[in-house]
């Protein structure tokens, strides 16, 4: 294939991604069938005695109880939640979905928790070890294969032939 023809194709590969992608962030709110933190905000009784799946920072935490805050997007708070028959353990700090029935006195009985972060530090963690990852991956990448910037593509590397590569009883 042609570099010129590889361009266009990519380009056009590019653009109709960008276009999905701006088209699934401008509708994800209407297909979404939970409250968001300012949906909760504007009408907290809409969603009362309903099943909802809420996103929350944990302020306090004790047995099987914990108290979380909802964010609206302004990064405010929207909500303070008690949420009760809380089955994981994690931190102050840290970030959960909760998956229950809302009750009007703004409370919540948990049906499932998924600790998201189990404190400060896990967003780092997680982080850094992408990166680590990533960066391992693209150094055994470049040590097999070499880019070939007037073609547009990628060549196995040479230098290594059939000998080296035998053992020492190949013959």
């Amino acid at each position: 294939m042609r570099p010129a023809v590889r361009v266009v194709v990519g380009t056009l590969l590019l653009t109709t991604l960008a276009g999905l992608c701006v088209h699934y962030g401008a509708t994800y709110d209407e297909r979404w069938p939970h409250p968001t933190g300012d949906q909760l905000q504007d009408d907290p009784g809409q969603f009362t005695d309903q099943q909802v799946l809420l996103f929350g920072e944990v302020q306090t935490a004790a047995e099987d109880t914990i108290v979380i805050h909802v964010h609206d997007d302004a990064d405010d708070i929207a909500a303070e939640l008690e949420v009760t028959n809380v089955d994981k353990s994690v931190e102050p700090g840290g970030m959960v979905q909760v998956y229950g029935v809302l009750d009007s006195d703004q409370t919540m009985t948990a049906e499932k928790t998924v600790v998201v972060n189990r404190s400060d530090g896990a967003s780092t963690y997680k982080y850094v070890v992408s990166l680590a990852g990533a960066l391992l991956a693209i150094s055994y990448f470049c040590k097999h294969w070499q880019p070939l910037p007037q073609k547009l593509g990628f060549e196995p590397r040479t230098g290594r032939t059939e000998r080296d590569t035998e053992g020492p009883n190949d013959g």
